[in-house]
Protein backbone atom coordinates (compact mmCIF):
# COMPACT_ATOMS: atom_id res chain seq x y z
CA UNK A 1 0.00 0.00 0.00
CA UNK A 2 1.36 3.41 -0.98
CA UNK A 3 2.34 5.58 1.95
CA UNK A 4 -0.45 7.99 2.88
CA UNK A 5 -3.22 5.69 1.63
CA UNK A 6 -5.78 3.78 3.63
CA UNK A 7 -8.43 1.28 2.49
CA UNK A 8 -12.11 2.15 2.31
CA UNK A 9 -14.03 -1.08 2.97
CA UNK A 10 -17.32 -1.78 1.17
CA UNK A 11 -18.24 -5.31 2.14
CA UNK A 12 -17.23 -8.91 2.74
CA UNK A 13 -17.81 -11.54 0.06
CA UNK A 14 -16.94 -15.20 -0.50
CA UNK A 15 -13.27 -15.39 -1.44
CA UNK A 16 -14.04 -17.93 -4.16
CA UNK A 17 -16.77 -15.89 -5.84
CA UNK A 18 -16.12 -13.72 -8.86
CA UNK A 19 -15.25 -10.25 -7.63
CA UNK A 20 -16.97 -7.08 -8.75
CA UNK A 21 -15.67 -5.13 -11.69
CA UNK A 22 -13.05 -2.51 -10.89
CA UNK A 23 -14.70 0.89 -11.29
CA UNK A 24 -13.33 3.89 -9.43
CA UNK A 25 -14.07 3.83 -5.73
CA UNK A 26 -15.10 6.68 -3.45
CA UNK A 27 -11.81 8.34 -4.41
CA UNK A 28 -11.99 8.48 -8.23
CA UNK A 29 -8.21 8.16 -8.53
CA UNK A 30 -8.26 4.57 -7.25
CA UNK A 31 -10.14 1.51 -8.48
CA UNK A 32 -11.95 -1.11 -6.44
CA UNK A 33 -10.01 -4.26 -5.55
CA UNK A 34 -10.37 -7.30 -3.29
CA UNK A 35 -8.22 -8.53 -0.41
CA UNK A 36 -8.59 -12.29 0.13
CA UNK A 37 -7.79 -14.26 3.26
CA UNK A 38 -8.99 -17.56 4.75
CA UNK A 39 -11.69 -18.08 2.13
CA UNK A 40 -13.17 -14.60 2.51
CA UNK A 41 -12.57 -11.33 0.70
CA UNK A 42 -13.10 -7.68 1.48
CA UNK A 43 -13.96 -5.31 -1.35
CA UNK A 44 -11.90 -2.16 -0.83
CA UNK A 45 -10.46 0.84 -2.64
CA UNK A 46 -7.48 3.01 -1.65
CA UNK A 47 -8.20 6.47 -0.26
CA UNK A 48 -5.77 9.25 0.71
CA UNK A 49 -5.61 9.57 4.48
CA UNK A 50 -5.08 13.31 4.32
CA UNK A 51 -8.71 13.67 3.19
CA UNK A 52 -10.23 10.38 4.42
CA UNK A 53 -8.38 9.95 7.71
CA UNK A 54 -9.94 10.25 11.16
CA UNK A 55 -8.70 13.80 11.53
CA UNK A 56 -10.26 15.17 8.34
CA UNK A 57 -13.15 12.90 7.36
CA UNK A 58 -15.69 13.89 10.07
CA UNK A 59 -15.38 17.55 9.17
CA UNK A 60 -15.65 16.92 5.45
CA UNK A 61 -18.77 14.79 5.97
CA UNK A 62 -20.58 17.87 7.23
CA UNK A 63 -20.76 18.71 3.52
CA UNK A 64 -24.04 16.95 2.69
CA UNK A 65 -23.35 17.02 -1.04
CA UNK A 66 -20.09 15.17 -0.54
CA UNK A 67 -21.69 12.72 1.86
CA UNK A 68 -24.37 11.96 -0.72
CA UNK A 69 -21.71 11.23 -3.36
CA UNK A 70 -19.77 8.95 -1.01
CA UNK A 71 -22.93 7.06 -0.05
CA UNK A 72 -23.95 6.66 -3.71
CA UNK A 73 -20.56 5.30 -4.79
CA UNK A 74 -20.38 3.04 -1.73
CA UNK A 75 -23.76 1.56 -2.62
CA UNK A 76 -22.92 1.21 -6.33
CA UNK A 77 -19.86 -0.87 -5.49
CA UNK A 78 -21.95 -3.07 -3.18
CA UNK A 79 -24.63 -3.44 -5.83
CA UNK A 80 -22.03 -4.68 -8.30
CA UNK A 81 -20.66 -7.13 -5.73
CA UNK A 82 -24.19 -8.37 -5.01
CA UNK A 83 -24.51 -9.43 -8.66
CA UNK A 84 -21.84 -12.07 -8.00
CA UNK A 85 -23.08 -13.44 -4.67
CA UNK A 86 -23.86 -12.64 -1.06
CA UNK A 87 -22.40 -9.52 0.55
CA UNK A 88 -22.04 -8.49 4.18
CA UNK A 89 -21.88 -4.69 3.86
CA UNK A 90 -19.69 -2.36 5.87
CA UNK A 91 -21.05 0.88 7.18
CA UNK A 92 -20.06 3.90 5.14
CA UNK A 93 -16.69 5.41 6.11
CA UNK A 94 -15.14 2.19 7.42
CA UNK A 95 -11.42 2.62 6.71
CA UNK A 96 -8.50 0.28 7.42
CA UNK A 97 -4.93 1.47 7.63
CA UNK A 98 -3.59 -1.33 5.42
CA UNK A 99 -4.18 -4.82 4.00
CA UNK A 100 -2.72 -6.43 7.12
CA UNK A 101 -5.49 -4.83 9.18
CA UNK A 102 -8.10 -6.19 6.77
CA UNK A 103 -6.70 -9.72 7.03
CA UNK A 104 -6.51 -9.52 10.80
CA UNK A 105 -10.19 -8.58 10.92
CA UNK A 106 -11.10 -11.48 8.62
CA UNK A 107 -9.20 -13.94 10.82
CA UNK A 108 -10.86 -12.58 13.95
CA UNK A 109 -14.39 -12.52 12.49
CA UNK A 110 -14.13 -15.51 10.16
CA UNK A 111 -16.76 -17.73 11.78
CA UNK A 112 -19.35 -14.98 12.11
CA UNK A 113 -18.79 -13.64 8.59
CA UNK A 114 -18.89 -17.11 7.03
CA UNK A 115 -22.19 -17.84 8.75
CA UNK A 116 -23.61 -14.48 7.63
CA UNK A 117 -22.65 -15.09 4.00
CA UNK A 118 -24.22 -18.55 4.10
CA UNK A 119 -27.45 -17.06 5.47
CA UNK A 120 -27.54 -14.32 2.84
CA UNK A 121 -26.62 -16.50 -0.14
CA UNK A 122 -29.28 -16.17 -2.84
CA UNK A 123 -30.99 -13.36 -0.93
CA UNK A 124 -31.35 -9.61 -1.31
CA UNK A 125 -32.93 -6.83 0.69
CA UNK A 126 -35.97 -4.98 -0.63
CA UNK A 127 -37.30 -1.78 0.87
CA UNK A 128 -40.98 -0.85 1.10
CA UNK A 129 -42.16 2.57 2.17
CA UNK A 130 -45.74 3.77 2.48
CA UNK A 131 -46.87 7.41 2.52
CA UNK A 132 -50.18 9.04 3.37
CA UNK A 133 -50.90 11.12 0.29
CA UNK A 134 -54.68 11.58 0.41
CA UNK A 135 -57.92 10.52 2.02
CA UNK A 136 -60.31 7.74 1.20
CA UNK A 137 -62.99 10.10 0.03
CA UNK A 138 -63.88 13.78 -0.46
CA UNK A 139 -64.50 15.79 2.67
CA UNK A 140 -68.01 17.05 3.13
CA UNK A 141 -68.55 20.81 3.27
CA UNK A 142 -70.00 21.57 6.69
CA UNK A 143 -72.51 24.33 7.34
CA UNK A 144 -71.99 26.89 10.08
CA UNK A 145 -72.92 25.59 13.59
CA UNK A 146 -76.29 26.87 14.73
CA UNK A 147 -75.46 27.03 18.46
CA UNK A 148 -72.75 26.44 21.01
CA UNK A 149 -74.12 22.96 21.65
CA UNK A 150 -74.04 22.22 17.93
CA UNK A 151 -70.44 23.42 17.81
CA UNK A 152 -69.40 21.12 20.67
CA UNK A 153 -71.16 18.15 19.09
CA UNK A 154 -69.32 18.80 15.85
CA UNK A 155 -65.95 19.04 17.64
CA UNK A 156 -66.58 15.72 19.35
CA UNK A 157 -67.65 14.15 16.07
CA UNK A 158 -64.51 15.46 14.34
CA UNK A 159 -62.36 14.05 17.13
CA UNK A 160 -64.08 10.65 16.90
CA UNK A 161 -63.74 10.66 13.12
CA UNK A 162 -60.02 11.42 13.40
CA UNK A 163 -59.54 8.54 15.83
CA UNK A 164 -61.45 6.17 13.56
CA UNK A 165 -59.45 7.33 10.53
CA UNK A 166 -56.16 6.80 12.38
CA UNK A 167 -57.23 3.34 13.48
CA UNK A 168 -58.16 2.46 9.90
CA UNK A 169 -54.79 3.73 8.67
CA UNK A 170 -52.90 1.76 11.33
CA UNK A 171 -54.82 -1.38 10.42
CA UNK A 172 -54.06 -0.90 6.72
CA UNK A 173 -50.33 -0.42 7.36
CA UNK A 174 -50.15 -3.39 9.74
CA UNK A 175 -51.95 -5.56 7.20
CA UNK A 176 -49.63 -4.43 4.41
CA UNK A 177 -46.56 -5.31 6.45
CA UNK A 178 -48.01 -8.66 7.57
CA UNK A 179 -48.70 -9.78 3.98
CA UNK A 180 -45.20 -8.82 2.84
CA UNK A 181 -43.60 -10.44 5.86
CA UNK A 182 -45.27 -13.73 4.91
CA UNK A 183 -43.41 -13.69 1.58
CA UNK A 184 -40.00 -12.83 3.05
CA UNK A 185 -37.33 -14.81 4.87
CA UNK A 186 -37.00 -11.98 7.38
CA UNK A 187 -38.31 -8.47 7.92
CA UNK A 188 -37.33 -5.33 9.82
CA UNK A 189 -39.51 -2.35 10.72
CA UNK A 190 -37.48 0.87 10.82
CA UNK A 191 -38.72 4.20 12.20
CA UNK A 192 -40.49 6.30 9.56
CA UNK A 193 -38.22 8.95 8.09
CA UNK A 194 -39.19 12.57 8.42
CA UNK A 195 -37.85 15.79 7.01
CA UNK A 196 -38.22 18.02 4.00
CA UNK A 197 -37.21 15.33 1.50
CA UNK A 198 -39.80 12.83 2.69
CA UNK A 199 -42.49 15.45 3.33
CA UNK A 200 -42.63 16.06 -0.42
CA UNK A 201 -44.15 12.58 -0.77
CA UNK A 202 -46.47 12.79 2.22
CA UNK A 203 -46.26 11.48 5.78
CA UNK A 204 -44.26 8.24 5.88
CA UNK A 205 -46.12 5.58 7.86
CA UNK A 206 -44.14 2.46 6.86
CA UNK A 207 -40.40 2.09 6.46
CA UNK A 208 -39.66 -1.62 6.23
CA UNK A 209 -36.99 -3.91 4.82
CA UNK A 210 -37.56 -7.49 3.69
CA UNK A 211 -35.02 -10.22 3.05
CA UNK A 212 -36.25 -12.06 -0.04
CA UNK A 213 -34.85 -15.02 -1.93
CA UNK A 214 -33.81 -14.03 -5.44
CA UNK A 215 -36.04 -16.75 -6.91
CA UNK A 216 -39.04 -15.13 -5.16
CA UNK A 217 -38.18 -11.53 -6.10
CA UNK A 218 -40.67 -11.27 -8.98
CA UNK A 219 -43.51 -12.66 -6.88
CA UNK A 220 -42.63 -10.33 -4.04
CA UNK A 221 -42.66 -7.35 -6.41
CA UNK A 222 -46.01 -8.45 -7.83
CA UNK A 223 -47.45 -8.66 -4.30
CA UNK A 224 -46.23 -5.14 -3.52
CA UNK A 225 -47.89 -3.86 -6.70
CA UNK A 226 -51.14 -5.68 -5.84
CA UNK A 227 -51.20 -4.27 -2.31
CA UNK A 228 -50.31 -0.80 -3.55
CA UNK A 229 -53.37 -0.82 -5.78
CA UNK A 230 -55.57 -2.17 -3.03
CA UNK A 231 -54.50 0.45 -0.49
CA UNK A 232 -54.62 3.42 -2.81
CA UNK A 233 -58.21 4.01 -1.72
CA UNK A 234 -56.91 4.24 1.87
CA UNK A 235 -54.82 7.23 0.82
CA UNK A 236 -51.57 5.24 0.81
CA UNK A 237 -48.81 5.38 -1.76
CA UNK A 238 -46.55 2.32 -1.59
CA UNK A 239 -42.98 2.41 -2.91
CA UNK A 240 -40.69 -0.59 -3.57
CA UNK A 241 -36.91 -0.20 -3.85
CA UNK A 242 -34.13 -2.72 -4.36
CA UNK A 243 -32.54 -5.12 -4.59
CA UNK A 244 -30.05 -3.92 -2.00
CA UNK A 245 -27.25 -5.54 -0.06
CA UNK A 246 -28.59 -6.81 3.25
CA UNK A 247 -27.95 -3.65 5.27
CA UNK A 248 -30.79 -4.39 7.70
CA UNK A 249 -29.99 -8.09 8.06
CA UNK A 250 -26.27 -7.95 8.76
CA UNK A 251 -24.66 -7.13 12.08
CA UNK A 252 -22.15 -4.29 11.71
CA UNK A 253 -18.71 -5.61 10.82
CA UNK A 254 -16.22 -4.40 13.42
CA UNK A 255 -13.04 -2.88 12.13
Amino acid sequence: MTEGLGLWAYGVVDGGAAGPSAPPGVDPAHDVESICHLGLAVVVSPVPLDTFGEGSLPESLEDLDRLEILARVHNEVLQEALRHGAVVPFRICTIFENAAGVKEMLARQRSRLTAALERLQGMAEWGVKAYVVGSAGPAAVASEPTSGTDYLHRKLADRDAAVIAQQALDTAVEGLHARLQERAADAVLNPPQHGELWAQRGEMVLNAAYLVANVDADRFGALVAELAGRHRSDGLEVELTGPWPAYNFSEPVPR
